[in-house]
């Protein structure tokens, strides 16, 4: 199963039955980067508190649609302050038009400054009852140079795991050993140069003449939390794009082969195009209806079973559904609206 839901995000996830997604990989909007022309889309609220207030109520409802087992992985990215200024309709950061001026008493930061969006995401999902087990950094390798003289480049954001109960599906993951393990650890063993050591046998109190276990797996280590992944352009028109290999390590470590994953932030459909690779299933919930176009030409160049889209229908409530099969080089894109609703849609291709 595929499916892309359009609409606002809190009020599709309401939609959604509880105890139903086994794993939720998403990317929200940043703080006040960028307008993307929806008057319900998050990010352009005036002060970091109503913005991470707003995504907390988000994943309060998602709390509800998790099952007790299941995992979430969010990347959330930091903004700079610009002082007491905002940007009313500019597409990356601050339009040409002169700078709207907000309440003094609302600016949390000093001009220049990183706000702390994702330290006050974590603390405030905290607080409302998740488990944060690990904070990932997501190292860029390949990131583009900053025009800035005053700081270094950034060149990282966070990647948080989070867990609604103290047991959770989770699948280890393994990377390769460093060589300066597998050279100090040959076969698994500690060497015999160890003075204070016998070849095999434990010095310590507890495990006094006991044989070692072996310390070196052929799968390799457990994978650390400093994730080495550059960026995959696209050329269409997103700004953010999350590389296949950092939403494959989540999938394929918080989510059974049956489960359900879900991304609540969908953009142009990387999260349900690797769900399709890995043979999951996944839901896509995504406001922006020409992400969608673009998330289901990207999910049907490598797909081969249908991908079911429900559009928000402009003139009611309810849902059109289409379904778009892929046969060769041609992608057949059927539309039927339900039948309370007596508009009409046209589906544009």
């Amino acid at each position: 199963m595929l499916k892309i839901l359009e609409g606002d995000c809190l009020n599709v996830l309401k939609t959604l039955p509880s105890n139903y997604i086994d794993c939720v990989i998403t990317s929200p909007p940043y703080w006040r980067l960028r307008d993307y022309n929806h008057k319900n889309q998050l990010g352009l609220e005036e002060t970091p508190e109503e913005f991470i207030n707003k995504l907390c109520d988000i994943f309060d409802e998602i709390y509800r649609v998790l099952k007790d087992t299941g995992t979430v992985f969010i990347n959330i990215g930091d903004s700079y302050s610009k002082s007491n200024t905002i940007s009313p309709k500019g597409k990356r950061g601050f339009s040409q038009e002169k700078n709207q001026i907000i309440n003094k008493n609302k600016c949390v930061s000093r001009k220049k400054s990183l706000v702390g969006i994702p330290a006050m995401f974590q603390l405030e999902m905290i607080r409302r009852g998740w488990i944060l087990r690990n904070k990932i950094i997501w190292n860029k390798t390949n990131i583009m140079p900053e025009s800035v003289k005053d700081r270094f480049t950034n060149d990282y954001e966070e990647i948080f795991f989070f867990t609604k109960s103290e047991k959770y599906f989770f699948n280890k993951l393994y990377e390769p050993f460093s060589e300066k393990t597998l050279t100090a650890f040959k076969d698994g063993k500690v060497p015999i140069t160890h003075s204070y050591l016998k070849a095999g046998i434990s010095k310590s109190g507890m495990r006094e003449n006991k044989e070692w276990l072996a310390i070196v797996s052929e799968k390799g280590r457990n994978m650390r939390t400093v994730w080495r992944i550059g960026n995959t352009g696209t050329k269409e028109a997103h700004f953010s794009t999350f590389p296949e290999e950092v939403v494959k390590r989540c999938i394929e470590s918080g989510s059974p082969t049956n489960g359900i994953i879900l991304d609540c932030f969908l953009g142009i459909g990387t999260t349900l195009n690797v769900a399709k690779k890995l043979g999951r299933n996944a839901i896509g919930i995504e406001l922006n209806r020409n992400y969608i176009e673009v998330a289901k030409k990207i999910i049907g160049d490598n797909l081969f079973e249908k991908l079911e889209v429900e559009y928000n229908c402009e003139c009611c409530s309810y849902y059109a559904n289409s379904l778009c099969g892929k046969f060769g080089d041609y992608v057949l894109p059927t539309v039927k609206l339900m039948e309370k609703c007596g508009g009409s849609y046209e589906n544009k291709n």
